[in-house]
């Protein structure tokens, strides 16, 4: 019976798949509008105020990362980026629905390295 339970490590790989590609859709419509709230609070600085709002929600993405996926969390950040900034967008509309090359790139590295980061804390803090 627990064999019956227990998932193979290809079922569980594309279960984790399939949870992140929802994620990342998740993750595209929340850069999407995070975006738009930058164009429409400061529209003579939006790069700048994009990026300080993608960072701040990246931080709250990488914690839920760290939170919900115990077995690769960064490879997840990867797919969850990758899914959501690239192929959701070029999916859905086209090539012309990308962001910019500089808030595009930050959001991609700044993703994985915040859940590395976010790991790490929480791994310090369950020591102590």
């Amino acid at each position: 019976m627990t064999e019956q339970n227990q998932l193979s490590t290809t079922q569980r790989v594309l279960k984790h798949v399939l949870l992140w590609s929802v994620f990342g859709y998740c993750y595209h419509s929340a850069i999407n509008l995070l975006v738009k709230m930058a164009i429409d609070s400061q529209p003579e600085q939006v790069l700048v105020t994009a990026t300080a709002y993608c960072l701040g929600f990246n931080i709250l993405s990488a914690h839920l990362i760290t939170k919900y996926d115990k077995h690769w969390p960064e490879i997840a950040a990867i797919h969850i980026g990758v899914f959501g900034l690239l192929v959701v967008p070029l999916i859905l509309v086209g090539s012309h629905a990308l962001l910019s090359r500089p808030l595009l790139a930050g959001i991609l590295i700044s993703l994985p390295v915040f859940t590395f980061a976010m790991r790490f804390i929480k791994g310090k803090l369950l020591k102590n």
